[in-house]
């Protein structure tokens, strides 16, 4: 067996999602029998904030390893015009071209939803020709990020580019606690951010009252039910409190608790369990409904971002409700009463793509 210093540059504080795909990944790689990996974790967001740059150093940082790991995580998205590449992944091709450490893309989103201007999709296609004469690994997500491909890119490129299922499905998220544990509840999780995209079909402050509308009518019919508001990032915060702020006062002290907002590497564990508590999950964010889909917990997709339908497309699910239509309360009323489980048939698949991640670095470690 060999040990690989390995390098993984992805988001690891600010959106407990990806935490819970972290550890479905990691979980995966130390099942290889070929290899060993040190993992060094490199915040993408350090980036953002302009604490670090896709510079010199970041080539002589990324040269030290013997592999870097790239997501997962939505970073080709396609809107980023300030980016050589069109995307997060903001390096110029010259000094793409200086690294000679192996590159993992891991299980990447391809996401057009917030523009995607032919200049910008010129540069990543300049970039996915790069990184296939480099042969580095690619391989994006179950999230429309194939179909972003080619109706945006090339389908030429997928003969290039594997295809997996996001490895939180296999997070593995513990029982939750005994709070959790005695009340029978649904768990809620709406996404705040992207608001010209999110809202562009219904105003904010008639979603708002959807969703209280939504509360009431569901209330009254189970009286025995709580409502628990999930936030994965900060933002969220602000849907709930202007949700609570418009709730009746009884409701809101006797049927509504908020679930923590927390951040870091276990952070996922303790949020993420409160969804295995659920008896019904509505979730908003991406890993919101894949982790409750793993769980084998009813899950309805609330839809007002294309990544959330196209994830039920591709799980041939139908158990999904657009909530930036002005009458989603009642829609959302009715897909409860017809709510089934997923039956997944992805963990041969997700095997199957970890075997050709270990087939790639056998060729790039040890030949």
């Amino acid at each position: 067996m060999k040990t690989l210093k390995t390098l993984h540059l992805a988001s690891f504080d600010g959106n407990i999602g990806d935490n819970a795909n972290h550890d479905g990944f990691y979980k995966h790689l130390k099942q290889l029998q070929d290899f060993e990996f040190k993992i060094d974790q490199l915040e993408i967001r350090e980036f953002y904030w302009k604490k670090r740059f896709f510079d010199e150093s970041f080539v002589d940082l990324v040269n030290s390893y013997d592999l870097l790991i790239i997501g997962g995580g939505n970073y080709f998205e396609l809107w980023v015009e300030s980016s050589p590449t069109g995307t997060s992944i903001s390096i110029e091709l010259e000094l793409l071209k200086n690294i000679n450490t192996p590159i993992l893309f891991n299980a990447l989103g391809v996401d057009p939803g917030q523009g995607a201007s032919e200049a910008n999709i010129q540069k990543f296609r300049n970039f996915l020709d790069l990184l296939i004469e480099r042969d580095d690994f690619i391989s994006i997500r179950n999230d429309g990020a194939k179909k972003a491909i080619i109706d945006y890119v090339g389908g030429k490129y997928l003969e290039h580019i594997y295809h997996t299922v996001d490895a939180g499905f296999f997070a593995d998220i513990p029982e939750p606690s005994e709070y959790y544990k005695s009340k029978k509840y649904i768990a809620i999780n709406i996404a705040y951010d992207m608001q010209d995209v999110r809202f562009e079909n219904i105003s904010y402050e008639n979603f708002i009252k959807g969703f209280k509308s939504f509360i009431d009518k569901f209330l009254d019919k189970n009286l025995d039910y709580e409502i628990v508001l999930v936030p994965h990032i900060f933002r969220d915060m602000t849907f709930i409190t202007d949700l609570l702020n418009i709730l009746d006062d009884e409701t809101r002290r006797r049927k509504v608790s908020i679930a923590p907002l927390l951040h870091g590497k276990e952070s996922f564990k303790e949020v993420m369990s409160i969804y295995r508590g659920a008896q019904i999950v509505l979730a908003n964010r991406f890993h919101a409904n894949v982790c409750s889909i793993g769980m084998g917990k009813p899950t309805i997709g609330l839809v007002n971002y294309r990544q959330i339908k196209e994830l039920y497309n591709e799980l041939n699910s139908e158990n999904f409700v657009d909530i930036s239509l002005e009458n989603f309360d009642d829609n959302l009323i009715l897909k409860l009463k017809s709510i089934n489980v997923n039956e997944l048939n992805i963990i041969e698949e997700l095997a199957n793509y970890v075997l050709l991640i270990n087939n790639w670095l056998v060729k790039k470690c040890l030949m």
